[in-house]
């Protein structure tokens, strides 16, 4: 029984130590292995979570100028043009904030 348990160790010692891997030199690079690991776990491209968080920053900065626009309309007591102006700034601002969590969700780490 003994040398049925040792025989196991010894064994099972071997393939842990063969288990470790160091990559040699014809092995990718680091940054194709991060790129593959990335999209293994669906994450996007840095290019395209760039192009995804300037977009999310162009909506809210819309989003400002128009509920600004809205300010200065209601000030003028154009109650009408005032609603449509804060609706469009209520809509760029969801606009912005569902590219915010689509960056949160495919480009965080």
């Amino acid at each position: 029984m003994h040398k049925k348990i040792s025989l196991l160790l010894l064994l099972s010692t071997s393939l842990v130590i063969s288990a470790d891997h160091h990559p040699l030199k014809d092995d990718k690079s680091n940054k194709e292995t991060k790129k593959m690991e990335m999209e293994k776990r669906g994450m996007w491209k840095p290019e395209d979570c760039k192009k995804i968080s300037q977009t999310s920053g162009a909506y809210l900065y819309f989003s400002g100028e128009a509920f600004k626009k809205r300010s200065s309309l209601e000030k003028d007591g154009n109650q009408i043009d005032a609603e449509k102006a804060f609706s469009e700034a209520r809509a760029l601002a969801e606009l912005a904030a569902n590219f915010a969590k689509n960056f949160e969700a495919y480009c965080k780490k």
